[in-house]
């Protein structure tokens, strides 16, 4: 065999060990990035706020999968029970929610939208979730669920921030002026129930301003919505209207003496009232006007609650003038 032969051999041989090594060497390789990327994709799902699940109903109710596991939110037992009886794991689901979530395994809601409920972490706290579900059929029939849930309890915080401050006055944490019409338009126009509107007024803000500074004039209203504020409930609403004006909405099963034991209330403790660090009493005029009836009266009852407070600051008025001429 002559040299030529020997080298093409020994060269072929040299390739095909190097393609070997090469092949091993590459297949390792990949099998490593596999094993990163599997690896990080768990480290996702365990961190992830979603959960990805697949249910069975049948031939009998269990998790097919569950991602994160329930381990993972609540211990290795709960991890293996939930999954040997589910029924352990729906029963962790919020009692006012509960029949809605049947009827999600039941087939009797609207799929197309998502379904938002509370689950009871191991603290015993709930966490607010929105699934979206898209059942499996056979036959015409729901054998399965399949969907995702992702706690939504920042986004709750922040609906329930905002629509505080779209709600409330800032100044004195009061409802403002908008929700007040807002009540005004839903019992004048879809509720009808015995109502009532008081209005308040503080007769001596610009005194107060003038003397003392806005401040000052800042604490006035602050103590005068926190003394209106004691009678709040269910079914007495007070707001703040802007400046120096506030209101009380009355609704509910409240007779016209309840509304004026109420309005004496209020009277009584705001006369008894003083802010030592200005040395001011409050002094409000008050006026209020009541109907058994609120459909298309709150336009009408506020006008004349409107009229019944100034009739009590003028009243006022001119008995500080007689008993300061006499």
């Amino acid at each position: 065999m002559n040299t030529f032969v020997l080298s093409f051999i020994a060269g072929g041989v040299v390739g095909v060990i190097g393609f070997g090594i090469y092949h091993y060497y590459d297949k390792n390789k990949k099998r490593k990035q596999k094993m990163e990327e599997d690896k990080r994709f768990s480290g996702l799902v365990a961190s992830s706020k979603d959960i990805i699940y697949y249910f069975e109903k049948v031939p009998g109710f269990r998790f097919r999968y569950m991602l994160p596991s329930l381990e993972h939110f609540y211990g290795e037992e709960m991890g293996r029970d939930g999954f040997v009886d589910p029924k352990k794991y729906f029963y962790l689901v919020h009692p006012d929610d509960l029949d809605m979530f049947w009827k999600k395994i039941h087939g009797e809601v609207d799929y197309s939208k998502p379904i938002i409920y509370r689950i009871r972490n191991r603290e015993g706290k709930y966490n607010t979730y929105e699934e979206y579900t898209t059942p499996v059929y056979k036959d015409g029939e729901i054998i399965a669920l399949q969907g995702i849930l992702r706690n939504i309890n920042e986004k709750i915080k922040l609906q329930n921030e905002l629509e505080y401050r779209i709600n409330h006055d800032d100044l004195t944490g009061l409802f403002n002026r908008g929700y007040f019409e807002k009540q005004l338009d839903k019992y004048a126009n879809e509720m009808n129930t015995p109502v009532a509107i008081v209005i308040c007024d503080l007769d001596d803000l610009k005194y107060v301003n003038d003397s003392f500074g806005h401040k000052a004039g800042d604490l006035l209203i602050k103590t005068t919505a926190s003394i209106l504020k004691e009678f709040s409930s269910d079914t007495v609403i007070p707001s703040r209207l802007g400046g120096d004006e506030f209101a009380l909405l009355i609704v509910g099963n409240s007779s016209l003496d309840d509304v004026e034991s109420l309005v004496g209330s209020i009277e009584n403790k705001v006369n008894t009232y003083r802010i030592d660090s200005i040395s001011q009493s409050i002094k409000l005029s008050i006026g209020f006007a009541y109907s058994n009836d609120s459909l298309n009266e709150m336009d009408r009852l506020f006008i004349e609650a409107d009229k019944n407070m100034y009739k009590n600051k003028k009243q006022k008025k001119s008995r500080t003038l007689l008993a300061v001429e006499g």
